[in-house]
């Protein structure tokens, strides 16, 4: 990273590189602090100064690196699925049964790249996306909050070089973002992250860098309560956990403790972590998680199945910290080997094929917890007929936290592949607070043009199939020809809840609008919408909390039965610090005052006489 200009800085702090702590410490378990640290001006201010991305330029001058493959396709036999005619056994050859369409908020995004790879996450009131160039804030109704601004302005001197991720935490109301620096393709490489300072995506941000010796490509970030964790495609130091304590509150000191994935064969290194969202953040003390597609088609491989890899983390004596694989959870049999060349999914007219990004778990993979059991949401691209047709396999994995605790068990799978001939690729797939699924995705065929759709199931429906119709995002309107960037068509879609409802999901992804003219399209809908008002499931009673400024807490709810209620917030040794009683529980929303506290985590509570509900926030100041 070039050295970060102090103009646009209100606090600029060096970082002291640390180094490996012990002298009998295992060589794969590094910790370093921070390589950098500053506070910016709030973005609204800056943005003055800042010149506003031209998206056609963008798109014609900027072309992604190509990632690194560690994969060896020689070592790989196409095994195929011979009991079953190598047809997909879990495939749902069927379009779902209920009927009609929930699309609410629906507009183009950024594009800005070849290709864009599009991260996005939905706040309180904005939704940011980012691109492997840009970066920009949209009101939820689709209007801009801000410009299209190139990623290095949020971290001034540096290149946009790409691969950003944006999340929303919601246990914390805070934003973040981060982009790798390959630094020209030499060492040392660095990644960059903005964390703001309050729940204001507009506000200040708190920058730091942290320095790698192997390029940290295809991140995947995941929220989690005592990290932000990271896998990279880097070959070593793979497994990197962030200091999310120390980031959200701007200290300098924040570190990071890199560890390396234990050895087996993978196309990617960048597994998927598991991403926590929902009401309740995972304990404290909770380990983390992250989950590796495994084929039998692959060297010393017997069986398709997912490894679960644990990792726990001791930011006192880091070197204590560990990841190891836990489980290996027999699947049922799958294929990800396509051609061997990465030219997999048809387009129409055009004989160049589309990258179908198998052997992976997708971005994102989302974890929520529910009473008595934790669920986990995994998706992958999957050889659907042995013809190179591309479904989505999907798994709803589940720990039962009173029969089993630390036990992984798949609840659910399919893949879906609907008998149109068309492959679906590029899935992401989420939970709402009532267990319904919504999955969107890419889809493509012969005369399919690139374009966006999206199907769900309800928890109470028969497992492992999307009861809902497919519906139409945004149709396809060209095909990629282009061969700037070849079959690259990106390698990242996003879907995330919306902490409003907890019911609303968000999803922005690639399509194709016209011939060579790539496009992202940022869109939500709710499940129970998609049937609509007279077909809703019976929903369970639920309640967020954020802070929309220093000096408030609100509060919304839905589904409570009762007429009445009151909202304590308290510390987490159980004082009173905030109350309102006697609030109208027909209102589903509240906004208070707070005292002035210390920054931290608190509890809100929502009581009735039918009702006792508590969530985790954190309050900043």
């Amino acid at each position: 990273m070039k050295k970060i200009l102090t103009l646009t800085a209100i606090v600029g702090f060096s970082c002291l590189s640390m180094a490996q702590e012990g002298q009998k410490m295992q060589e794969e378990v590094k910790h370093a602090q921070c390589s950098f640290f500053m506070k910016t001006a709030p973005i609204k201010n800056l943005m003055k100064n800042f010149e506003p991305i031209d998206e056609e330029t963008a798109y014609e001058n900027w072309v992604s690196h190509d990632r690194k493959k560690y994969s060896d396709f020689s070592q790989i036999s196409d095994h195929g699925i011979p009991e079953n005619n190598n047809i997909d056994p879990a495939r749902q050859q069927v379009y779902g049964r209920h009927k009609g369409s929930g699309t609410k908020a629906n507009w183009i995004g950024q594009w800005g790249a070849n290709p864009p790879d599009p991260s996005g996450a939905a706040g309180p009131d904005h939704y940011m996306q980012a691109v492997n160039s840009s970066w920009r804030i949209y009101n939820k109704d689709g209007s801009s909050a801000s410009a299209s601004y190139p990623l290095s302005e949020m971290w001034p001197g540096t290149d946009s070089d790409g691969d950003p991720i944006v999340m929303y935490d919601r246990y914390a109301d805070r934003w973040f973002i981060s982009q790798f620096q390959h630094n020209n393709q030499a060492p040392p490489y660095s990644m960059v992250m903005a964390v703001s300072e309050t729940s204001d995506p507009l506000g200040s941000y708190y920058l730091y860098e942290f320095s790698f010796s192997g390029f940290p490509d295809y991140p995947k970030f995941a929220v989690w309560s005592n990290a932000y964790y990271m896998t990279a495609n880097s070959g070593s130091n793979d497994c990197v956990a962030f200091e999310r304590e120390k980031m959200i509150l701007g200290d300098p000191t924040a570190s990071m403790i890199s560890m390396t994935f234990p050895n087996f064969y993978q196309f990617f290194n960048s597994v998927a972590p598991a991403y926590a969202e929902g009401l309740w953040a995972p304990e404290d003390n909770e380990p983390g998680w992250a989950f590796a597609v495994q084929d039998d088609s692959w060297p010393g491989i017997n069986d398709d199945h997912i490894k679960v890899l644990k990792i726990e983390l001791d930011w006192d004596t880091p070197n204590n910290s560990s990841v190891v694989v836990h489980q290996e959870i027999n699947t049922t049999s799958f294929n990800s080997v396509f051609t061997g060349s990465w030219d997999d999914i048809t387009q129409p007219g055009t004989s160049q094929k589309l990258d179908a990004v198998a052997g992976i778990f997708m971005y994102r993979a989302q974890y929520r917890r529910f009473p008595g059991y934790n669920s986990m949401l995994l998706v992958t691209t999957v050889d659907a007929n042995g013809a190179n047709r591309a479904g989505v396999r999907w798994y709803e994995l589940r720990e039962d936290l009173t029969a089993n605790p630390g036990e992984w068990y798949i609840y659910q799978e399919s893949t879906f592949d609907p008998n149109d001939g068309n492959s679906r690729w590029m899935g992401n797939a989420a939970m709402d607070i009532n267990g319904n699924i919504g999955m969107a995705y890419s889809i493509s065929g012969s005369s399919e043009y690139p374009g966006i759709r999206y199907t769900g199931r309800y928890s109470t429906d028969p497992l492992n199939e999307m009861t809902v119709e497919e519906q139409i995002a945004v149709e396809g309107a060209g095909s990629k020809t282009n061969p700037l960037a070849g079959n690259r068509y990106g390698d990242y879609s996003q879907m995330t809840v919306d902490p409003t409802d907890d019911a609303t999901f968000w999803f922005t992804g690639e399509y194709m609008g016209g011939t060579d003219n790539a496009r992202t399209r940022i869109f939500s809908f709710a499940m129970w919408e998609l049937l609509g008002e007279d077909e809703k499931p019976v929903s369970k009673p639920y309640f967020n909390a954020y802070q929309p400024n220093t000096s408030e807490v609100k509060v919304m709810w839905r589904d409570l039965n009762d007429d009445l209620i009151a909202i304590s917030v308290l510390d987490m040794n159980g004082k009173l610090i905030a109350q309102e009683s006697g609030i109208d529980a027909s209102l589903e929303n509240a906004t208070f005052s707070i005292p002035e506290t210390s920054s931290g985590i608190y509890l809100v509570q929502v009581q009735g006489e039918n009702t006792n509900l508590a969530e985790k926030i954190y309050l900043g100041r």
